[in-house]
């Protein structure tokens, strides 16, 4: 596994910057420099100390699990038949983009573009997918980086957003529900990251019924997007959202490893 998208020091000023807090204020409940926790948040390495307790206190974040981070957790490796996770990298940010195909068809729809089509491409003809829609779980560029190509190459599909200036048609609203195959894909609105943000919940009609959320960047495994506006919402629906769902649901981030449900709830130092 490549890590976790977000370090402990990426928390740290997630969090900071989410509720206002003054850097130098952090860094006079740690005993730390100025520079000391300007290095700290960009590379998220520092040992364990007493004051974490009162400095996760200030900043809302849970101390035993920002150490769990600090120590190296991780989640372990899960996946769906159904869901592939397709990662691509402009050089300086990798970003995920899924393709969810019915097992049973070759009934396919993609979930946010990544940087290039070409990647995506290589994974459409791999799994014979028939790709009927394009999902976008937010506006932000490297989730659609790859918009115009994706048009170009299948004119036919439906791009499926918020945003009025991605729609295909009408922007998408909370508790729209969409069929792929024996698949549900449910719509939920999970602003704060972006204003636009979306989660697909996707749910098996039959069998084991399986479920994923596929979260944008709502939530990353052991951390979440930022939200320096809208701090304060962006928990509140992920909490509403995502952690409300069977500890067995899996999480698909827009960055960063696969998690599930219980194990944010045991992990994540924002929850």
């Amino acid at each position: 596994m490549a890590g976790l998208e977000d370090h402990a020091g990426d928390m740290v000023r997630k969090s900071r910057v989410g509720l206002g807090i003054a850097a130098e204020e952090v860094a006079t409940l740690l005993g730390w420099s100025f520079s000391a926790l300007k290095t700290f948040e960009d590379e998220g390495v520092a040992s364990a100390t007493e004051a974490w307790q009162s400095v996760c206190q200030q900043l809302d974040l849970d101390a035993d699990k920002l150490l769990a981070i600090l120590q190296g957790w991780e989640p372990s490796s899960v996946e769906l038949p159904w869901l592939t996770k397709i990662e691509t990298d402009d050089g300086g940010m990798a970003v995920n983009a899924y393709l969810i195909k019915d097992p049973q068809s070759r009934e396919a729809v993609l979930v946010d573009t990544g940087w290039s089509y070409a990647a995506l491409k290589r994974y459409l003809e791999a799994n014979q997918a028939d790709v009927r829609q394009l999902f976008i779980t937010h506006a932000h560029g490297d989730h659609i980086a790859a918009l115009n190509e994706i048009r170009e190459a299948i004119p036919e599909i439906e791009v499926l957003a918020a945003s009025q200036a991605l729609a295909t048609s009408v922007p998408l609203k909370a508790g729209s529900t969409f069929s792929c195959g024996g698949l549900t894909i449910a719509v939920h609105e999970t602003p704060g990251h972006a204003e636009d943000g979306l989660t697909f919940i996707v749910t098996e009609n039959n069998g084991p019924r399986f479920q994923a959320a596929l979260v944008g960047d709502a939530l990353f495994a052991g951390s979440m997007g930022g939200a320096p506006r809208h701090f304060h919402l962006a928990k509140e629906k992920v909490r509403q959202v995502i952690l409300s769902l069977a500890d067995e649901t899996v999480i698909a981030p827009g960055h960063g490893p696969l998690t599930q449900v219980g194990w944010e709830k045991q992990h994540n130092p924002f929850f």
